[in-house]
């Protein structure tokens, strides 16, 4: 009976963390355009119930890539629905995933993709609008894209309530300096890093996206608010924040200026806004506007978040100075004779390592000078007298004397988004027309959004695997000393226990990976009439074929450009 606890215990401990390998296939035929496949392949990598949410996500993104917008809203609406439901967590969820590693338990997402949902359904209904021929059903799902609109601005709302604004970020910067002092002292324990610049606190994308929801609709008004709320985001910090050009800002106001024209605002005012909000180049571009009448919008899509990545790191005590120290494993890879190349030191250093006075102090009285220097390679998590009495009370201390523990947090490798110019023409039975003055803007980057609420929650993250290793540890050590009596048995499961736990901790790298890397944004004033529109992106050209533009019509083309 002993040695069947003992067998199910160290299964208990082993987990499951194959994610990364499980979706790697599907990721790769989604590069390739191949949305179905990767479907399929999502199917059966994506069956846990743990991932229930996530396979909601992933597949209502495909289905959209594929243009099946009625089964991608179906999709995505079961995915609202659990995102809404984990706002609260069970206890025997969040206790195995504490016990095993966190990929046991429910994937629960974040604020960024709960936005995302609704951003995708808006444009699914705004595509199944421009599909229909019955007009009356062309109106209810530009009211349902409508309705997908008003609730990114309630979830941008709650996140907005929840953090600081780009407001009271340049507030504090702008505070006394002993205000300053203060911050600066209270972040001693967490690295002497200040996460709340990382956060996401709102998306003028988003804001933006519900501006052109609301112009197509006709509802001006409406459309005017959602642009200048964009527009003030850029402006405050968004575009600084997510390494966007200032042009956006721009791009937004000039949309929020051209809704007050459409909606009947005195001709004073509109035209204070433009001397007061728009450049030289966009002035043109808003006569250009005066001088027609329908338009073209191109919203590109193009490649993927970034996947996260697994850094391991080892935990050993440090009785002098009543620590426990963690060192990065770096691992070696062919080529790479810096540590600078190495992705797991530059996020190391850049989130963990020791910078802070009391762990330099610390490190100081450890060792001398160089060792508060070689603190910069170290994270030292400083417990104290008490608490290291009551790790020795435990029997911890000596349980980390004879193995070091495996901590693991996850984190993103470098990444580039593509640069590269992107071209729009346009062709109809007479003409042909380049588009070249009308460039494409990068208006979002969920790349960078992705990769700074990971830093947002480095220090939970490694805090919350130190604390789990340690639990598994000492629940090891309490199970062979209470029920292996043979020291030859006792040696055994010692091992065992000590080989699991070094290879099962894992971190939790799931993520929703098929939302796109940045958002890119054409819009074409254009004459009423037929148009072939080509849009070339790096080397491959999109068609849309066929289109036929009336009388103040505007035109959104969704495209999904996967490289």
């Amino acid at each position: 009976m002993r040695l069947l606890i003992v067998a199910l215990f160290i299964s208990l401990l082993s987990g499951c963390a194959t994610y990364r390998q499980d979706v790697d296939e599907g990721l790769s035929l989604a590069r390739e355009g191949q949305w179905q496949e990767a479907e399929a392949v999502f199917d059966s990598a994506l069956d846990s119930p743990k991932d229930q949410l996530l396979y909601y996500l992933e597949k209502g993104a495909l289905a959209q890539y594929e243009g099946d917008y009625e089964r991608s809203n179906q999709l995505l609406e079961q995915a609202e629905r659990l995102s809404d439901t984990f706002f609260t967590t069970s206890f025997s969820d969040r206790a195995w995933a504490l016990l095993s590693n966190p990929r046991q338990g429910s994937y629960r997402g974040n604020g960024v993709e709960r936005v995302y949902i609704s951003y995708l359904k808006s444009l699914n209904y705004l595509a199944l609008s421009d599909l229909s021929e019955k007009r009356q059903q062309r109106v209810e799902l530009l009211d349902s894209a409508l309705v997908e609109a008003r609730r990114i601005d309630i979830k941008l709302n709650e996140i907005a309530a929840q953090t600081l604004s780009y407001q009271d970020l340049e507030a504090k910067d702008n505070q006394p300096f002993y205000l300053k002092a203060m911050d600066w002292l209270g972040n001693f324990y967490a690295g002497g890093r200040s996460t709340e610049e990382y956060q996401y606190r709102e998306d003028a994308w988003g804001r933006y996206l519900e501006g052109l929801q609301y112009e197509a609709a006709g509802e001006y008004d409406d459309a005017r608010i959602s642009y200048t709320d964009a527009a003030q985001l850029y402006q405050q910090g968004y575009a600084e924040q997510y390494n966007l050009a200032p042009v956006t800002a721009q791009r937004a106001w000039l949309d929020a200026i051209r809704m007050m024209d459409k909606a009947g605002w005195p001709v004073t005012e509109v035209e204070q806004a433009k001397a007061r909000h728009l450049n030289e180049a966009m002035h043109e571009l808003y006569q250009t506007y005066q001088n027609h009448s329908a338009e073209l919008v191109v919203l590109e899509h193009q490649g993927f978040i970034p996947d996260k990545s697994e850094m391991s790191l080892l935990l050993y005590p440090d009785a002098q100075s009543y620590s426990l120290l963690l060192d990065p494993v770096i691992p070696n890879r062919q080529g790479q004779n810096n540590l600078n190349e190495y992705d797991e030191f530059r996020w190391f250093t850049m989130t963990y390592s020791d910078r802070t006075p009391l762990s330099m102090v610390a490190n100081y009285k450890n060792g001398g000078p160089w060792d508060a220097f070689t603190g910069v390679f170290t994270k030292r998590v400083i417990l104290g007298r008490a608490v290291w009495q009551q790790l020795d009370d435990l029997q911890l201390d000596n349980m980390l004397y004879d193995v070091p523990l495996r901590i693991t947090v996850p984190f993103y490798r470098r990444f580039e988004l593509d640069n590269r110019p992107t071209n729009i023409t346009l062709s109809t039975t007479d003409r042909f027309e380049p588009a070249e003055t009308v460039p494409s803007i990068r208006m979002a980057s969920l790349a960078d959004i992705a990769f700074q609420d990971q830093l947002a929650n480095a220090q939970r993250d490694i805090y919350e695997s130190l604390v789990r290793e340690i639990i598994r540890a000492w629940l090891a050590y309490q199970v062979q000393s209470q029920l292996v009596q043979d020291d030859a048995m006792g040696m055994l499961f010692s091992l065992a226990s000590q080989v699991t736990l070094f290879a099962s901790s894992a971190a939790d790298t799931r993520n929703w990976l098929t939302l796109p890397a940045q958002v890119r944004l054409t819009r074409v004033p254009l004459e009423p009439g037929q148009y072939e529109p080509q849009y070339k992106a790096t080397d491959t050209t999109f068609i849309l074929g066929n289109i036929t533009l009336g009388e103040n019509e505007l035109k959104v083309w969704n495209l999904r450009n996967p490289n």
